[in-house]
């Protein structure tokens, strides 16, 4: 699986839901060591998806995603989120992934 290492510079120039940049590496970051869960949630849920569209910071934190909920047995909305993006990006709208 390839991942983009959290202190990479792309992560300023990806886009998220809002078709504005997002970097989702300190939620993600948060998440990873169990603090501000809920507050995570909501900032990820509100910036990697909005109404049905996606930008690439959508695409590129699914693996982190997966990676942490390996260790760490993340809650209902790592299924719930990584399912919405993968039904999302066959719109049109959304970028290729």
């Amino acid at each position: 699986m390839i991942m983009i290492e959290y202190d990479d510079p792309k992560w300023k120039e990806v886009k998220g839901g809002y078709q504005l940049p997002y970097d989702p590496t300190p939620a993600l970051r948060k998440l990873e060591v169990g603090v501000d869960v809920k507050l995570v949630w909501d900032e990820l849920w509100n910036n990697l998806h909005h109404q049905g569209d996606l930008g690439e910071a959508s695409y590129a934190a699914v693996p982190y995603l997966v990676r942490i909920h390996e260790s760490h047995h993340l809650d209902w909305n790592l299924y719930a989120i990584v399912s919405t993006i993968e039904m999302e990006r066959h719109r049109k709208s959304n970028p290729a992934h």
